[in-house]
């Protein structure tokens, strides 16, 4: 079904840059959350420009450059649509980056060494835990109770995927009995299920005024408002919390207490201390997303923690041992365990039992661990390499960390960098895409050290950029228009 052409009408405060720009730069935004699909139709041209008080000639330049980005087509007396993912050319250094980039049909970069460098996704780098992967799949091919593995499964878990999890959400200090745990396909679900099974419908949901992209299309799913509470260098602000809070109508918080995505900040024990008393004193839920947790070698006690009756623990293996498993742990209050369960039913079913057995496999026989130290050891080198060639420069880049949360010189827009990058062939994520509220987003951009194949092209990209830096007066740009 396509969005009818009254409906589509973005909310250009939440990018930098020329009005053309910004619309170009919402419609990828909505296309990679979801919000645009192929065959949608975008609004007339006259219609849009009234809808955002702009001309009808700067909608018509912002077309063309969403068109030259490969994303959208015309089609005469039709008008113009979102193009398929198979559509959006990746050979091309002024395109932008399609959302399905890493599909295995996408061009291999050794293939094509003029393929742009995407370092816009966080995920881990290297090829770690193939030869683990083909060892499992011949043992579990000998085991006589394969079979079962090709039956539905409850979404609570078997006793040893349930045994698995906890003995991983352990290595973080944290009791999971098996009545508080549901197994959900990745923490993307394991958030979606929880904030479902706590959330009203059209409920308020706080979080960081800078989040992970992610939890709005889930919003956007259930039907959820996102109310930003503001953040400094240890995340949450506690007077900030406690202003939200004190407004009334707060379903849930949302947090990301360790390397918050894309902050990269980490809350000190005391800042946990001090927010959980907060949480406590009114008795609201919070989920906390720690998916990164593992990752510093010495990582602050989980938030949740300290919140045995309203706390909601939500991480999974992605960024610690393999993506491609879609494995998540969801370790909440024994009452809410049903409702959570519900949740995940009601999005996945269930989450793959064949994947989650070799999770579960790895973790008790320490294969997991393994591979989570082999990751470390990739990330750290790569962090090493990022800090030479960023040297200098404004970035937050802490041990553990997937990406540099790099802040802008002046007069440097966020979106006016992102666009110099794609020319170069650098395709990056602006700060806008992570913001929420009317609050204008910092002048940043996320740097994923992960995407690269290779050190080779990581390094490449990041010298790109640093070029930009160094020798691109972005003046010039402000002259031109």
């Amino acid at each position: 079904m396509t969005i009818h052409a009254d409906i589509w009408a973005p909310d250009l405060n939440r990018f930098e840059g020329p009005k053309y720009r910004a619309i170009a730069d919402a419609v990828s935004a909505d296309i990679r959350d979801g919000v645009l699909k192929p065959g949608d139709r975008l609004p007339p041209q006259r219609e849009l420009a009234w809808q955002l008080k702009v001309t009808v000639g700067t909608v018509t330049r912002a077309y063309q450059e969403a068109e030259r980005r490969g994303l959208v087509g015309g089609e005469v007396g039709r008008g113009t649509f979102v193009r398929p993912m198979r559509d959006h050319s990746l050979g091309s250094k002024s395109t932008s980056m399609p959302t399905d980039w890493y599909s295995l049909d996408a061009p291999d970069e050794e293939d094509d060494p003029d393929a742009p460098i995407s370092m816009q996704f966080n995920f881990p780098p290297g090829d770690v835990g193939t030869e683990d992967l083909r060892r499992a799949m011949m043992t579990l091919s000998q085991d006589p109770r394969l079979g079962q593995l090709l039956w539905y499964q409850a979404p609570t878990g078997n006793p040893l995927h349930l045994q698995a999890a906890e003995t991983w959400m352990g290595k973080r200090g944290l009791s999971a009995p098996p009545d508080t745990v549901v197994i959900s396909s990745g923490a993307h679900n394991g958030i979606l299920a929880t904030l479902a099974a706590i959330c009203r419908s059209g409920g308020r949901v706080a979080t960081e005024r800078l989040v992970y992209p992610g939890l709005r299309a889930i919003a956007r799913l259930l039907g959820l408002e996102l109310v930003p509470i503001d953040i400094d260098g240890e995340g949450i602000m506690p007077d900030a919390l406690r202003q939200v809070l004190a407004t009334g109508g707060i379903d849930a918080v949302y947090t990301v207490p360790t390397l918050q995505n894309p902050t990269n900040v980490t809350q000190s024990e005391e800042r946990r201390d001090a927010l959980a008393a907060i949480f406590r004193e009114f008795d609201v839920p919070v989920v906390e997303d720690d998916l990164f947790g593992l990752l510093p070698e010495d990582a602050p006690t989980p938030l949740t923690a300290r919140l045995p009756d309203i706390g909601y623990y939500v991480t999974s293996l992605s960024k610690s041992v393999a993506p491609g498993l879609r494995v998540g742990f969801i370790r909440g209050p024994a009452r809410s365990r049903d409702q959570i369960a519900a949740g995940v039913r009601g999005s996945t079913w269930m989450a793959s039992p064949l994947t989650t057995e070799i999770a579960s496999r790895w973790i008790l026989d320490g294969t997991g661990e393994r591979i989570l130290m082999e990751r470390r050891r990739i990330d750290e080198t790569r962090r090493e390499k990022a800090q030479m060639i960023l040297e200098g420069l404004d970035f937050d880049m802490p041990p553990g960390s997937l990406h540099a949360w790099l802040h802008l010189p002046d007069p440097w827009h966020a979106s006016q960098f992102v666009n110099h990058a794609r020319e170069e062939g650098v395709i990056l994520s602006a700060a806008h895409a992570f913001s929420i509220g009317r609050e204008r987003p910092p002048f940043a951009v996320r740097v994923c050290l992960g995407p690269p194949r290779t050190e080779e092209r990581m390094e490449q990209g990041l010298h790109s950029l640093r070029h930009i830096l160094d020798k691109h007066d972005p003046m010039q740009d402000q002259a031109a228009m």
